[in-house]
């Protein structure tokens, strides 16, 4: 189960950071460093002591680095403004497993049937969806002797020092974690996994209806519903559990009241369900191809992709949807006696993932349509036995879902079967010469369907 970590925030001195980790040491260490006092030169007597002895220093440092420059730098780092959405630290294992009851389906009171359904199984449906350890980072820094002597000559010198060797870690991690978050749900947006629902383009003079709009989607939250979430499940999202995101550029121009009553909540409830975005589609194209650089999964964001995410001025998620934890985070550090230095590192183990049982909606600027449904490849060869891969790309509007529904004709269910992926298999008695009539249907719009044949060949 999943552990989510108290948070801790220290206002220290250097004399409180130097008894903190004295209190803590080994009992050479204490019988070396006196305790500190509330004098610039007391500070340092105890550097110059530490500075003469390498045990000393390099206790210092790892006390310094692991038992409490993580609290106290806490309140100086960049904060990443989504770890509300986070679900804890992953203690053991690598894989999530998320579990959904489908509602059961009802039946008609019929003593005649009863008597010879009594003991026939109705199996449950039961949804499982995985969530995998997919992020592994580390960060490094490198602190020297001379760097560490400058530690105790200001008063400030100590936690200075917190900063350089842990700041630049934090902040890069906080931030790394905030841009994937962001092309997360930009990703899912763009590929139709959230919910479309049209408003006008946002103006100052248009609120009061998109205001409209936006309650009217989170009151039908409310209600159990298969249509806005992915897996198509029956599911709902109580007003508590709903947060919407809303661009920085939107939120400037709504009244933070208007939008509160959309939620029935009052300007100070309401702001804890309130998540700003600076857009969408403001993504860091670089520093996203630095992080997947080894990931064939990483698609990079296109220059109209970006426009398309830069005009979603708001989304409703439920707070399940975000199915992210921390695997690991850890310190290590590395002395070198050769270079006089100390080298540290800070690994970063997530898992970044959504649920689709959870409810989503994203709010567009357009009408959310499919401009076309296209099967690749339109043609295709197949052994008796074997399975044939089919692809449809879909071309949507306004984020409408991409999703289709597959069908075939031209041979007998027990001879043909095909997958929610596209994967189209065959028996090994089919007949040689069959050919099969593959079609694909988009869900959001039936109308928008394509075709392809498959052959089946016996050599």
């Amino acid at each position: 189960m999943p552990t989510i970590p108290a948070t801790a925030k220290l206002s220290a001195s250097s004399e409180d950071i130097l008894n903190a980790i004295r209190n803590s040491a080994t009992a050479n260490y204490r019988n070396y460093i006196p305790e500190a006092s509330a004098s610039q030169n007391n500070i340092r007597e105890i550097g110059a002591i530490i500075m003469n002895y390498p045990a000393l220093q390099n206790e210092f440092l790892h006390a310094l680095v692991n038992r409490i420059g993580r609290v106290i730098i806490t309140s100086k780092l960049y904060s990443n403004p989504w770890a509300k959405f986070k679900r804890g630290i992953m203690e053991y294992g690598e894989t999530i497993e998320e579990i959904f009851v489908n509602i059961a389906k009802p039946f008609q009171f019929d003593p005649a049937v009863a008597e010879n359904k009594v003991f026939a199984r109705e199996i449950p449906d039961v949804r499982a969806a995985f969530h995998f350890l997919n992020y592994q980072k580390f960060y490094k820094t490198t602190i020297s002797q001379e760097q560490l002597r400058q530690a105790f000559l200001s008063w400030q010198g100590i936690t200075d020092l917190i900063a350089r060797i842990v700041d630049s870690m934090y902040t890069a991690a906080n931030y790394d974690e905030f841009l994937v978050m962001k092309y997360l749900i930009g990703r899912h947006i763009l590929n139709g996994e959230l919910h479309p629902v049209q408003i006008p383009t946002v103006q100052a003079d248009n609120m009061k209806g998109i205001v409209g709009t936006v309650k009217g989607v989170s009151n039908n939250f409310e209600f159990m519903s298969d249509e806005y979430n992915v897996a198509g499940v029956a599911n709902y999202s109580l007003k508590d559990s709903q947060y919407i995101i809303v661009n920085a550029n939107f939120d400037a121009i709504m009244d933070v009241e208007v939008l509160a009553s959309a939620f029935n909540m009052d300007k100070a409830d309401f702001m804890g369900h309130r998540v700003l975005v600076d857009s969408f589609g403001s993504l860091n194209a670089t520093r996203l191809a630095e992080l997947f650089k080894d990931d064939p999964n990483y698609v990079p964001l296109t220059a109209a992709q970006i426009q398309a995410l830069d005009s979603v001025p708001a989304v409703i998620v439920d707070e399940d949807w975000f199915m992210i934890y921390d695997n690991m985070n850890e310190f290590t550090e590395q002395y070198n006696g050769e270079g006089l230095y100390w080298n540290y590192w800070y690994h970063v183990w997530k898992t970044f993932s959504v649920s689709p049982f959870a409810n989503a909606a994203v709010f567009a600027p357009g009408a959310p349509g499919i401009a076309s449904v296209t099967i690749s490849p339109d043609e295709a060869t197949v052994m008796p036995g074997q399975s044939v891969l089919l692809t449809a790309n879909v071309v949507s509007n306004y984020f409408a879902s991409k999703a289709v529904n597959w069908t075939f004709t031209g041979a007998d269910e027990d001879m043909v079967s095909i997958s929610p992926l596209g994967v189209l298999t065959v028996s090994p008695e089919i007949e040689g010469g069959t050919t099969i009539t593959v079609t694909a249907t988009s869900r959001f719009d039936p109308t928008k369907s394509d075709t392809a044949t498959v052959t089946v060949y016996n050599g």
